[in-house]
């Protein structure tokens, strides 16, 4: 999980932060005695456990200071889209159809690409980020409702308890992966750079989700979807690192 925050108030292992998307005091217990100071402006990654204290209290996996005042608004927006990402992603409804597993974790996986895109069109310069922002929009939304209209007949395609498990187990290995590295990119006053360095790793794990599906018995009319998204996708992800050589992003 994600949080951009403003530390009001230091101590030795401990700082207590405002969280700038809940305007919520937080605690944060450090595992070293790291010196921040009050008034920086920090990146928070922690494991998703909040106490019910007051005020609540986290364990920070990871801190780091940032020099991004320029781009705060767009950060704080993207820290709320990905930590609900992650929630939907990790807390639907399994089953013991890899079909319908699938489904259900990637409508919330393109339902994040979509806010991320609109939250870059609010600020980017870049006509090419544009264009690319709005084809992420239009083709996942197209993707969401094709794989909603086969949902109740993919569902009935059973696999067996072997298959789930190994199916799922890789889909923790690929989103664990994705989840760190949208939550660990690098953040400064480049709204451009930070939406690239979000968005590959998201269509990356896209990807990998998609081919794994595809090493398992699936639904007819669910493979042509999965392989749009693997093609769009890789395509995406060549076009972002073009520009962000151009833009000479971190």
């Amino acid at each position: 999980m994600l949080i951009f925050a403003k530390i009001l108030e230091t101590e030795k292992n401990r700082i207590l932060v405002m969280d700038l998307n809940t305007n919520q005091e937080v605690a944060i217990n450090l595992q070293c005695g790291c010196k921040f100071k009050v008034g920086d402006m920090i990146q928070i990654v922690y494991n998703g456990m909040m106490t019910m204290s007051i005020p609540p209290q986290i364990n920070a996996q990871r801190i780091m200071v940032i020099n991004a005042d320029n781009s705060m608004p767009y950060l704080v927006e993207y820290s709320r889209i990905l930590n609900n990402m992650i929630n939907e992603m990790t807390s639907t409804d399994l089953t013991d159809s890899i079909s319908h597993n699938f489904i259900v974790q990637m409508i919330p996986h393109h339902k994040a690409a979509i806010e991320m895109s609109e939250n870059i069109l609010k600020y980017t310069d870049s006509t090419e980020l544009s264009g690319i922002a709005k084809n992420i929009i239009a083709e996942q939304t197209e993707s969401i409702n094709n794989m909603e209209n086969i949902l109740n007949g993919c569902e009935c395609l059973k696999n067996t308890e072997c298959e789930v498990r190994t199916y799922q187990r890789n889909v923790s290995r690929i989103t664990g992966v994705m989840f760190s590295a949208m939550g660990n990119s690098f953040s400064d006053n480049s709204v451009n750079c930070n939406f690239i360095r979000e968005m590959i790793p998201h269509h990356e794990g896209a990807v990998k989700m998609s081919e794994n599906a595809l090493r398992f018995s699936i639904c007819p009319e669910l493979k042509p979807i999965l392989s749009v998204i693997i093609t769009s996708q890789r395509q995406g992800i060549r076009n972002m690192k073009n520009i962000a050589g151009r833009l000479k992003c971190k």
